[in-house]
C-alpha cells in the first residue's frame, strides 16, 4: 500500500480597509496553487457616486494577482504580479472623465498571521495602465466616442486587508 499525503485546500476571503475608507466596498478570494503560490482575485465597486469637495466618482474594479510567498502561502513576505481592469466615472468640478482602464504591475506585501483563521495583510504595488475615456467639460455635450487615451503610472495596490482563512 502506498501512503498518500493530503493537504487541505486553503482559501481566504478578504476585504481591504483602505478601499472601504475610499467608499468602495470590496471582496477578494485567495486560493492556494502550490507550496509557495496563490491566486488572489479581487472586486471593488462604488456604483453610487460619492461627492467630496466638488469631486464625484464611482467605479467598478477587477484585480487578479499571482503571488509568490517566501515562506508558506498566506504567511509573511510575498511578491506579486497584478493586473487591473476598471470602469470609472470621475467628475472634477467642471471636468468629466468617463472611461475604462487596464494595467499590470508588481506588488510587495506582508501577511501577519493573527491566529489559525485570521490574517492581516499590508501591501503596496506600482504599475502602468492605459486609460481611455470621454473627456469633457460641463459646458460641453458628452462626446459619443472616447477622446482621451493615456498610458499612466498607477498605484497597483495600496491595501490593509483582513482575511478569514478556511481550512
Amino acid at each position: 500500500m502506498y501512503g498518500v499525503s493530503a493537504h487541505a485546500q486553503r482559501v481566504a476571503l478578504k476585504t481591504n480597509a483602505i478601499d472601504w475608507l475610499m467608499l468602495s466596498p470590496n471582496l477578494s478570494l485567495e486560493t492556494r496553487l502550490s507550496a509557495h503560490m496563490t491566486l488572489d482575485v479581487g472586486f471593488s465597486a462604488n456604483p453610487f457616486p460619492v461627492s467630496i469637495a466638488g469631486y464625484r466618482w464611482n467605479n467598478l474594479r477587477f484585480q487578479p494577482e499571482l503571488r509568490y510567498y517566501f515562506a508558506r502561502p498566506m504567511s509573511r513576505h510575498f511578491v506579486g504580479l497584478a493586473a487591473l481592469g476598471a470602469s470609472y466615472r470621475l467628475n472634477m468640478k467642471t471636468r468629466f472623465l468617463h472611461g475604462i482602464m487596464a494595467g499590470v504591475g508588481a506588488t510587495y506585501g506582508y501577511a501577519f498571521v493573527l491566529n489559525k483563521n485570521w490574517n492581516m495583510e499590508a501591501e503596496i504595488g506600482v504599475g502602468i495602465a492605459y486609460a481611455r475615456a470621454k473627456n469633457f467639460r460641463d459646458t460641453e455635450k458628452a462626446p459619443t466616442e472616447p477622446n482621451y487615451g493615456r498610458v499612466l503610472p498607477v498605484p497597483m495596490r495600496f491595501a490593509l486587508s483582513f482575511s478569514y482563512i478556511f481550512d
